[in-house]
């Protein structure tokens, strides 16, 4: 009886497990091809793009390790990140490598598995090598594998963005930097991998100035790419939109500093510079999701507090005297809702415009500060003058003056730097909070030695810089809030005293070129009348000529022709009235 019932139980399962599998085969048919579409899942995964074939590169090792977890996939990856962590405490580096790759290949779709690899092989194995050339190929296999994963994910934007801030903050931010940018500058087999993969190292866009390609300039086509799957309406996930849109524009700023801080102190810096302030402003332009249901754009905060300024105007002569005293607490809906009747529609309309515009001023000027956009902006504006170049060479030449211990030029050299150092912090009072400005300041160190002088003349261009910075102190935040108030107006003092210059060369330069005209005119017509006054003279000098030669015909020559020709016909009359006259003698004798 016990045997029998145990069988049919078994029996009974069997049968449940059979109806199971039946509908499970029905749901999970893969699709066939020629219209066959498969089952309901496949028919969803093809709706929503999430097939292994939507989302990237097939693997076959990690289909193969999927299939043989036994559907305990989730369980396995569990306990390899445990033994992850357990080999990153014990700084295990090869062991963790190995665990990754495998998690890897259990979660493909994870970013975070990528993400760790890549940094664990950038930044933790890198540092356990001597040689500047081995830690480079260990974030070289860095960025490697996350190119990986990006071929494995082509709707990850987030990885596409932390590919592209590798190449750029690994390598050029790095203690080896300077070793790390000139090894990947001729790195011919990255470059072909990367071609590979649609970044395009050999355009103009990724090339620095020596026409090789640049780690600043390749990470940024990286973001790029990245950006280009967000507009093509990809969400960004696991990180803020101004993060990840900020990211490619500045790339541009630091390839600037870069090259500058390697000696290209010329047009190709200022090339560079005018090409990261032209990225800066696009990315000004570009409309930056909010935790707000609206869109922002991060240059322009004038334009709203213009239109806003407008619409309160116009709010003001609508509600008549109840609107004295109005600020930007104010209470607008309720001062619309109780104004006349035949305008109050209009006022709780303009009520509701000030309001939505005072909302987006306020976000943009709290996103502007999150990112300190107006000092990006005016570095960069700064930056690509010919005067801060000049500075910066200045600087570079005479540390180089003061290491080969000639004084007198490196003194030189300083002073001239300074003048134009005090005339751009008089024109752009931000950048004292620079970088730069404490390089600066060990140079202002560097040549009061040099001067062998502790003290600095009272005629120093920059005494105040080195009031504001005395002691190596940080410019404190009241500082640079007053710093912050009056840049805006100094910026845009600076911008129109440079279209008064610009309007002052072209105007020189069309007067040289009427007077340049003038000038040619006048020699033309000075030539030509000194041509005509010439012949003139000729003709005057060959009718004078052809008087004195017709003159000279009759009474010179023609007389002397005729007493020529006269001579002999005067003899033969002569003999001629002589013989008569000897005839008549003798006949007279005769008589």
């Amino acid at each position: 009886m016990n045997r029998t019932n145990v069988l049919s139980r078994k029996l009974i399962y069997l049968v449940v497990l059979l109806a199971m599998v039946v509908p499970l085969y029905m749901l999970g048919q893969p699709s066939g091809g020629s219209g066959d579409t498969g089952g309901q899942l496949t028919e969803m995964r093809d709706k929503f793009n999430i097939a292994e074939s939507d989302l990237g590169e097939i693997s076959p090792a990690s289909e193969t390790m999927k299939l043989a977890s036994l559907g305990l996939r989730g369980v396995a990856a569990t306990l390899l990140w445990n033994k992850a962590h357990h080999y990153k405490v014990l700084h295990e580096w090869d062991r963790l490598k190995a665990t990754l790759n495998n998690i890897a290949l259990l979660q493909p779709h994870f970013d975070k598995v990528w993400e760790h690899q890549a940094h664990n092989l950038a930044y933790n194995v890198s540092t356990e090598f001597d040689d500047y050339r081995q830690r480079y190929e260990m974030v070289r296999e860095g960025t490697e594998f996350l190119s990986k994963g990006v071929r494995q994910n082509r709707n990850a934007p987030r990885l596409v963005w932390y590919t592209g801030w590798f190449y750029g903050n690994k390598m050029g931010m790095s203690d080896e930097k300077t070793q790390f940018r000139k090894l990947f500058s001729e790195d011919e087999v990255l470059h072909e991998s990367l071609m590979q993969q649609g970044i395009a190292v050999d355009s103009p866009e990724a090339r620095g100035p020596y026409f090789k390609p640049d780690n600043w300039l390749v990470g940024r086509l990286w973001l790029m790419h990245g950006y280009d799957i967000v507009d093509s309406g990809v969400k960004i996930r696991r990180q803020t939109p101004l993060n990840f849109f900020e990211t490619g524009p500045k790339w541009r700023i630091k390839h600037a500093e870069s090259i500058e801080e390697e000696g290209v102190l010329d047009d190709r810096a200022q090339n560079a510079w005018q090409l990261a302030s032209e990225g800066w402003r696009e990315f000004g332009e570009r409309s930056v999701p909010t935790t707000a249901p609206f869109t922002i754009k991060l240059g322009q905060l004038d334009e709203l507090v213009r239109l806003k300024s407008l619409r309160m105007e116009e709010f003001k002569k609508i509600v008549g005297d109840a609107a004295s005293g109005l600020n930007n607490n104010s209470d607008f809906m309720g001062l619309a809702k109780r104004a006349d009747p035949k305008f109050r529609l209009q006022a709780i309309e303009l009520a509701g415009e000030i309001v939505d515009l005072e909302e987006r001023r306020n976000k943009t000027d709290g996103y502007r500060k999150q990112i300190n956009y107006p000092y990006w902006d005016t570095l960069s504006l700064a930056e690509q003058e010919e005067r801060t170049v000049t500075a910066r060479r200045l600087i570079y030449e005479a540390e180089k003056a003061n290491e080969a211990a000639e004084l007198d030029k490196a003194i030189e050299l300083y002073e001239q730097a300074f003048a134009i150092w005090a005339e751009i912090y008089d024109d752009y009072p931000i950048l004292t909070i620079d970088d730069s400005a404490e390089d600066l300041m060990q140079s202002v160190r560097r040549y009061s030695v040099a001067i062998d002088s502790e003290e600095l003349p009272e005629n120093f261009p920059l005494n105040a810089f080195v009031e504001m910075m005395a002691g190596g102190r940080e410019v404190s935040s009241e500082v640079y809030e007053d710093i912050r108030v009056t840049q805006k107006e100094k910026a845009e003092e600076r911008k129109k005293e440079l279209e008064a210059e610009e309007r002052e060369r072209e105007r020189k330069a069309a007067e040289e070129m009427k007077a340049a005209e003038e000038k040619k005119k006048a020699a033309e017509e000075m030539k030509a009348a000194e041509e005509k006054k010439a012949a003139e003279e000729k003709k005057k000098e060959e009718m004078k000529a052809a008087e004195e030669k017709k003159e000279a015909t009759p009474d010179g020559e023609s007389k002397v022709e005729e007493s020529k020709v006269d001579e002999p016909e005067v003899k033969e009359e002569t003999k001629v009235e002589e013989e008569p006259e000897v005839e008549q003698e003798t006949e007279v004798e005769r008589e």
